[in-house]
């Protein structure tokens, strides 16, 4: 390996993986900070999760594009996987609209619309991708697009991130049908209906972004989760004019088209849509660049205490370990197989095919009683989906959609999208302890008895021979 990677704090955590900054040395001496997300070392124990998890970092090494976080590496320790990633310096779009909402304020309509047709950009070239080597279509099908994905630089840039929960025709590991990933605000109807999805369903993501940029409203918020999945099934779209009188009728079209619920009248294309908010913004002589953003990213750092590194008092042992783990660091091979233990491949996974501890589960039965978890998605302020964020981490309080959250069903088998500690699988019963028998001696005594009867007839027929002889 020809980097050395030296942790220097703590960037974000979650209940699947955690997220260092890290300074990346190559043995020429150049160094550059880089993000370094570390799969929780509790969670190797299930490998349906690691290979999601390298699914996420194969993925990645095949994308390179300005408004997609590169990957740059993946390695293996001794006790766990990482993904060596481009560090975004900035917040997430997540961040600015909190910081718009305390504002009561929106997002400008010229700024929210240039901002759209860049996150398009990342997914349409994410969309079209193909293999280098047989140039067939990869499929790609990011099924995360929402707000804490979405990454701003300080300088305006803006880059998609996280293709954990990404479908794509090279993964490792499929979603069986019937099956919806992703955030519950932010699915499709399809998802929503565990139907199978393409590309459409992250251009009606988009649009879910798009409404919320230009009213500082979620879309898609009822008082349960199971209520969140059913506005998203009937995907009705309340007016965007009426909210922010600043949007004209042109683009509130162009958004309730990404927004449509049937999949034959929405876009087909990201760039479709891309191309219709160009126009909009051209046939309104709207100029608009990065510096527009990065003057409003000023703004909110200005106006609030600058995310810095966390002191090293607390995290200094911490921190001594994770290196210890850099140290160690090993760079997979595109084929290199996961290694999660001393047992073989086949051992591991016999009886394992039975349930997909990373997937989620079918929508088949899914009621209000069991809404807190049967999609088994992962809690959406999930602090691992995000790569390279600058802001720290937010007080525990989340958003309003977790206060009425009913407690999370739990399904059989281990489930790593639960955030918090695992609780210890029940392993088998040992068999039970047999009682001694006495057979084995009584052999031994016989086996003895024998012996020392056959040697005294050798002793004495030897005499006996040589009296006669």
């Amino acid at each position: 390996m020809a980097d050395r990677y030296r942790p220097l704090f703590k960037l974000d955590a979650g209940g699947m993986a955690e997220v260092y900054v890290a300074e990346a040395e190559s043995m020429a001496g150049f160094k550059k900070k880089v993000a370094i997300k570390r799969i929780l070392p509790g969670l190797l124990k299930d490998e349906r999760f690691v290979r999601m998890f390298l699914d996420e970092a194969r993925l990645s090494l095949h994308l390179s594009h300005a408004n997609v976080v590169s990957v740059f590496d993946i390695g293996k320790s001794s006790s766990t996987y990482f993904i060596v990633m481009e560090y975004v310096e900035g917040p997430n779009l997540k961040h600015v609209l909190q910081y718009l909402s305390k504002r009561r304020a929106t997002m400008p309509v010229h700024l929210a619309v240039w901002v759209l047709g860049e996150i398009l950009k990342g997914l349409d070239y994410a969309h079209n991708l193909r293999d280098p080597e047989t140039r067939r279509p990869l499929g790609i099908v990011h099924r995360d697009i929402s707000p804490p994905n979405i990454l701003f630089s300080w300088n305006g840039e803006v880059k998609l991130t996280d293709f954990g929960l990404a479908k794509a025709s090279t993964q490792l590991e499929s979603t069986d049908p019937g099956v919806v990933k992703g955030k519950f605000s932010y699915l499709s109807p399809e998802a929503a209906h565990g139907h199978e999805v393409d590309a459409r369903s992250d251009i009606f993501a988009v649009g879910i972004l798009a409404f919320e940029m230009l009213t500082g409203e979620r879309l898609f918020l009822g008082e349960s989760d199971y209520k969140t999945v059913e506005l998203v099934r009937a995907a009705e779209v309340p007016s965007i004019s009426a909210r922010n009188p600043d949007v004209p009728p042109e683009l509130e079209r162009i958004i309730r088209r990404a927004l449509s619920r049937e999949l034959d009248t929405r876009y087909q294309t990201a760039s479709d849509f891309a191309d219709d908010l160009l126009g909009f913004l051209f046939s309104r002589s709207l100029k608009v660049s990065s510096r527009a953003l990065s003057e409003l990213l000023e703004e909110m750092r200005s106006s609030q205490p600058s995310p810095s590194q966390p002191s090293a008092g607390g995290t200094s042992l911490i921190l001594q370990l994770i290196d210890e783990e850099f140290l160690n660091f090993k760079s997979l091979g595109e084929d290199d197989a996961p290694e999660t233990g001393s047992q073989p491949l086949d051992s591991m996974m016999s009886g394992a095919a039975d349930y997909d501890g990373a997937a989620p589960l079918g929508l088949d039965g899914f009621d209000d009683a069991s809404a807190g978890g049967a999609l088994g998605l992962e809690p959406e302020p999930t602090a691992s989906a995000s790569a390279a964020r600058a802001i720290e981490p937010e007080a525990a309080a989340g958003e309003a959609a977790r206060r009425d959250k009913p407690a999370r069903a739990q399904p059989s088998g281990p489930h790593p999208a639960v955030k918090g500690p695992r609780a210890p699988t029940r392993m088998p019963s040992p068999a039970p302890r047999k009682e001694g028998s006495a057979m084995p001696w009584i052999v031994l005594a016989l086996l003895l008895a024998l012996g020392g009867g056959a040697y005294y007839w050798l002793v004495v027929l030897g005499n006996l021979g040589r009296f006669t002889g």
